[in-house]
């Protein structure tokens, strides 16, 4: 895969963690899917890092910017 790819995927996440940031849903949901997403970025990051060994994890995950939308909602934490 070529930094065409990479970049592609990245895009098609962030494209994901605005939608959810923009839905409808309460923040504990948003939290949830942006969390997941999250997840789903780093896979993918392991899968390029094994396929091209020039891949840039933190060029990659920076252009997703997954981590920020995911900080930016606020959960109120509740313990019983």
């Amino acid at each position: 895969m070529t930094r065409k790819h990479f970049e592609m995927v990245a895009k098609v996440l962030n494209n994901r963690a605005i939608a959810i940031t923009n839905s409808g849903a309460n923040n504990q949901e948003k939290h949830y899917a942006l969390f997941e997403l999250r997840n789903t970025m780093y896979n993918f990051s392991d899968e390029f890092e094994a396929e091209n060994p020039r891949f840039d994890r933190q060029k990659f995950v920076e252009a997703c910017n997954v981590e920020r939308h995911l900080i930016d909602t606020k959960v109120e934490i509740i313990s019983s």
